[in-house]
């Protein structure tokens, strides 16, 4: 039976490295989709365990200026009426945010 390079590793430990819990079926799937770089080996799949970590890793989500006023916007008209001491709690909190970013 050949042997995989020794860089790489199968999908059972490919799915034991994953710390959120990607199963065999989900790695198989990015597999096919070309997310997730393998080769195949004498039937077995093998993928890199830094393409793995690359594809685990989190990923900024950049949102559009416009659909993020859409959202606001969207979010405020459902919004119940506050109190003015209400309106300063939410406003603290976003300001105290926005101050971190």
């Amino acid at each position: 039976m050949a042997t995989a390079p020794s860089n790489l590793i199968d999908l059972n430990a490919a799915v034991k490295r994953s710390p959120n819990g990607l199963g065999l079926s989900t790695l198989r799937r990015h597999i096919s989709s070309g997310r997730l770089p393998a080769v195949k080996v004498k039937g077995r799949v093998f993928v890199n365990p830094e393409d793995l970590d690359a594809f685990l890793a989190p990923q900024p989500i950049v949102v559009a200026d416009a659909t993020l006023t859409d959202w606001a916007t969207r979010m405020a008209a459902k919004a119940p009426a506050f109190r003015p001491e209400q309106r300063d709690v939410i406003v603290a909190a976003f300001a105290s945010t926005l101050r971190g970013a």
